[in-house]
């Protein structure tokens, strides 16, 4: 269904569906952090707030990063700002600073990071950019579960994702790195394949961080999916939690050979 309404989009809209896909699921990643980050907070106020304003961070990092970076600040300012008057008469300390620290967290997290899949698109042959980050990340994804299942025995992070293994990794770089072949083959001809190959790579195991990362969090709010809109998938981070990561290490990829090009 989910696939129906990408391709969907993209037949009627072109670049632009994608870019309502992207907007779509920010904010049901936005979401479902209030259900991790903000799991133990009873203000709504609070919460509303930060749903608002990491969206807008998204919104304006879309159209200029340098602005991006300046309302992802006045925006922890004025969440600090809030938190500090909602607060303050509890005295509790420790829920403002948790407050605080965890909003810095997921205004990076949902806010600056989709912002660069989204830029991809606006690049030369940004489609194609885009397919190559999902590429690199799903297949590294889904050659980390079947490497793992068969040859898994070394564990990577028991502590924070147990059944994460280093041959499940390895197999992950493998997987990110064929896919890099075929796009590079396929979509990005003019570029040297060296250069595709190696981003690839290192993109394909920066993505397993980003599984790391959401794993991290959601054993320490004890949350086992980070939503249920998808039935025995988890929630939309679950399953982008890897291009999150992956998307900043593509776009700079694509601003370096720009620069060479050029």
């Amino acid at each position: 269904m989910a696939l129906a309404i990408i391709f969907a989009l993209y037949y009627f809209l072109q670049i632009t569906g994608l870019k309502i896909i992207i907007a779509v699921a920010v904010a049901l990643s936005a979401w479902e952090l209030l259900g991790i980050l903000f799991k133990s907070e009873t203000s709504k106020l609070l919460k509303s707030s930060f749903f608002v304003l990491s969206f807008l961070v998204f919104l304006v990092s879309t159209m200029a990063l340098n602005l991006g970076a300046i309302v992802y600040a006045m925006s922890l300012i004025a969440l600090t700002i809030i938190s500090l008057l909602k607060l303050h008469k509890s005295g509790d300390l420790q829920r403002m600073t948790k407050f605080q620290a965890h909003s810095a967290l997921g205004l990076m997290y949902v806010g600056l990071l989709p912002s660069f899949a989204f830029r991809l698109l606006d690049q030369d042959f940004g489609l194609f950019w885009f397919i190559y980050l999902l590429a690199v990340v799903f297949a590294g994804d889904t050659m980390a579960y079947c490497f793992g299942v068969l040859f898994g025995k070394h564990k990577v992070m028991p502590t924070v994702s147990p059944k994460k293994t280093w041959e499940g990794s390895l197999g992950g770089i493998l997987g990110s790195v064929v896919a890099g072949t075929i796009c590079w083959k396929f979509l990005l001809t003019g570029y040297s394949g060296y250069f595709i190959v190696g981003l690839a790579a290192v993109s394909g195991y920066v993505a397993q961080f980003g599984d790391f990362f959401e794993s991290l969090l959601k054993r320490v709010a004890e949350v086992k999916d980070s939503g249920k809109i998808m039935p025995g998938h988890g929630g939309v981070l679950d399953r982008i939690d890897g291009v999150l990561f992956a998307s900043p290490v593509i776009l700079l990829g694509v601003v370096i050979l720009s620069h060479l090009l050029s």
